[in-house]
């Protein structure tokens, strides 16, 4: 081996060492409290709900999240879709809150909300300051009781699902592969179908079709309903 580089490999193993010791410091001057992880615990409401707190310490904010065990496997053929499309929905408004508000309150609070479905679950979330942990849980807490979907606005919206399932499927050979991959995989299984759905099922989607889903898919009993909250 040239003497150049024995000499690069010694530097090399030096800094190393020294990065090593550094990250060893570090850590053992941290408080007992950083160390240790936090303790989670775990709660049943008498509704059969079930809550989740996990306190992280490290920002001065929390995390409110709702996750429903529905997502596109408790769809039915010909419907594909349709728990995504509800996800959508979810932001059009309650006779107290207006189609948008929602989102503008929690910006307004200095925070960020979304959601996401997927095959087995729905979830829904925001990251706020941590002394507004309050007021987004109402906010929640109306939208799911109160929610409502004018036709008008579900026309809407289906329109900006038909696009993202052009932008993230449809102009992707390797998302169309990965769709015909499944449905060819999980012949017999619910799991054959798209998130997104199918083109052909969102085109023929009408407002009664996720009003029925959502009464007899997306309201399952409160012991399918788990709801975390990660605050400081």
């Amino acid at each position: 081996m040239p003497n150049q580089m024995k000499r690069q490999m010694k530097r090399f193993s030096t800094y190393l060492a020294s990065l090593f010791c550094l990250v060893a410091g570090l850590a053992s001057s941290l408080p007992a409290s950083a160390q240790t992880p936090p303790t989670v615990e775990q709660f049943t409401l008498a509704n059969g709900m079930t809550l989740i707190v996990k306190p992280d310490r490290r920002a001065p904010t929390a995390v409110h999240m709702l996750w429903l065990r529905v997502g596109s496997m408790d769809e039915v053929d010909g419907a594909s879709g349709v728990a995504h499309v509800l996800e959508h929905l979810m932001f059009k408004g309650t006779p107290t809150i207006p189609a948008g508000e929602f989102s503008r309150r929690v910006a307004a609070l200095g925070g960020r909300e979304n959601a996401f479905t997927a095959k087995d679950y729905t979830g829904y979330y925001q990251q706020i300051p941590a002394n507004r942990l309050e007021d987004v849980m109402m906010l929640e807490a109306d939208r799911f009781a109160h929610n409502q979907w004018p036709d008008e606005e579900f026309k809407k919206e289906i329109e900006v699902v038909k696009e993202e399932r052009r932008l993230r499927t449809e102009d992707s050979p390797r998302a169309l592969m990965n769709e015909a991959l499944n449905a060819a995989v999980f012949v017999a299984s619910p799991y054959r179908r798209p998130i997104v759905g199918w083109m052909s099922d969102l085109q023929a989607m009408t407002p009664p079709t996720h009003v029925n889903f959502s009464c007899a898919g997306m309201c399952p009993p409160m012991r399918q309903w788990w709801w975390l909250v990660m605050w400081t």
